[in-house]
């Protein structure tokens, strides 16, 4: 069985970022086009800027090019959450996938998680929407697992990111065994390491070309789900120069496109 191929809008890193960013109809467009089934369509995409009402005529013509569409947030504020979840409402969704990170919020402490997940508990139950919590850059995954335990399995779990983990000393398979039981959905992307004996760094690359052991977590992956949700996207490097990166990002997202087709694990 091979899942649908998806991807976020984190495929079009640097289009978002510029002032040529598309309007999200476009986007969805885009992402058909490129050979996409499924779109997690996240912060850097400005998905609050559309209406409820807007959401849904989305929806419809997401529906009518065959585009599965799903939103996904970064905040720490209940009352954004609240408008994320009309949104899914109005898309007829039942996942919401997470960043509990703000730029120059600190690191958080599992109480100050478990006392965000009190307050926006009682919206998620109420709308049977479901709280996927990536694994993110300043959260280890240790402390997600244990902030998590005295939650619903059924409402909140996570996306299990394979490489954001890594700032952690984290490896996919770390992540796996910490978060993979709530799992409700995925983001490949793939890496290298390039290191001396003064320190590394980890650069991304196009899925199929770095060292992320994908036949092992996709193994585990399809033990725990048999039509999993993953979603691509590429840790695309900045030239400096936007046209190029602009372009560098479809690149990339071909190769990974192609890559992940033509794993023999998922056909």
């Amino acid at each position: 069985m091979q899942p649908r191929i998806g991807a976020t809008t984190y495929v079009f890193r640097y289009l978002l970022d510029s002032p040529r960013a598309p309007a999200l109809a476009e986007l969805l467009a885009m992402a058909k086009a490129a050979g996409l089934e499924r779109l997690q369509v996240c912060e850097n995409a400005r998905p609050l800027s559309l209406s409820p009402a807007g959401w849904t005529a989305l929806a419809r013509h997401a529906g009518e090019i065959g585009l599965e569409i799903g939103l996904g947030s970064m905040t720490l504020d209940p009352a954004t959450v609240g408008e994320y979840l009309d949104r899914v409402a109005a898309i007829g969704g039942s996942m919401l996938r997470i960043v509990l990170e703000r730029a120059g919020a600190g690191p958080l402490s599992a109480d100050r998680i478990q006392a965000f997940l009190d307050r926006i508990g009682p919206d998620l139950e109420s709308r049977g929407v479901r709280l996927a919590i990536e694994n993110h850059f300043d959260i280890p995954s240790r402390m997600l697992a244990r902030a998590v335990a005295g939650y619903p399995r059924q409402s909140v779990g996570f996306c299990v990111d394979v490489a954001n983990s890594l700032r952690n000393f984290e490896d996919c398979d770390t992540v796996l065994d910490l978060l993979g039981d709530r799992a409700f959905c995925y983001h490949f992307k793939d890496y290298r390491i390039a290191g001396s004996n003064v320190g590394f760094s980890v650069v991304g690359t196009p899925f199929g070309e770095g060292v992320f052991d994908w036949r092992s977590a996709i193994e585990r992956i399809l033990a725990h789900t048999p039509d999993p949700e993953i979603y691509l996207e590429n840790w695309t490097p900045s030239s400096g120069d936007a046209d190029a990166d602009v372009s560098r990002d479809a690149e990339w997202l071909r190769t990974s496109i192609a890559n992940f087709r033509s794993i023999p694990a998922v056909r």
